[in-house]
């Protein structure tokens, strides 16, 4: 499903076409699935309990906030490197080509992720709207990163997601300190 909409959209893709990309029968389709937006739906949920484990999984136990969401957010980067077309689905698809329902799912993980941003700057609830603004533009970033077909260099924006995030709660000079140790997060791996 994933690789369907990242080469023709969620609404050219077919059930059909999902079944010839995974090589199944109609059947075992049908009995997995009601139809092209269950197995949307399945497949965005993957993801999103894929992004949840890898950051749970990757981050330090221990150490300072700040650190624990910079290794959340590479690993979260990694993710969308390592599966492009999941990355297309859950940041493209289903914010803007979707369903009703796909919608609801993405809004439900966006919201799971300003909660995370909330609890990096300590935030508290007067803190939510600028959460969200800034994970706003994060996602128009991937978005047009993703559509231009830079999935792979998406970690390089490690930094500037990390300096976005933090500046409303913690200032400038702050969150250009830890945009600076992101830089140094994100060549551990590159």
């Amino acid at each position: 499903m994933a690789e369907c909409c990242a080469d023709r959209g969620y609404a050219g893709t077919t059930v059909d076409a999902v079944i010839e990309r995974a090589g199944v029968e109609a059947g075992s389709f049908a009995a997995h699935f009601a139809g092209k937006e269950d197995c949307a739906l399945a497949a965005l949920n993957r993801i999103v309990s894929e992004t949840l484990a890898r950051i749970s999984l990757a981050r330090p136990r221990a150490g300072e906030a700040f650190e624990r969401r910079r290794y959340e957010v590479r690993e979260i980067l990694e993710l969308m490197v390592a599966q492009p077309s999941f990355a297309w689905l859950g940041y493209v698809e289903a914010r803007q080509g979707g369903t009703a329902r796909m919608h609801d799912s993405y809004e439900s993980a966006a919201g799971v992720l300003a909660l995370m941003m909330e609890r990096a700057g300590g935030a508290a609830e007067q803190y939510g709207t600028a959460a969200r603004a800034a994970l706003g533009g994060a996602e128009a970033v991937v978005r047009r990163e993703l559509a231009a077909g830079r999935a792979p260099e998406l970690p390089r924006l490690l930094p500037d997601f990390v300096y976005a995030a933090l500046v409303p709660f913690v200032g400038q000079r702050e969150a250009l300190r830890q945009a600076k140790k992101a830089a140094r997060v994100a060549a551990e791996k590159g």
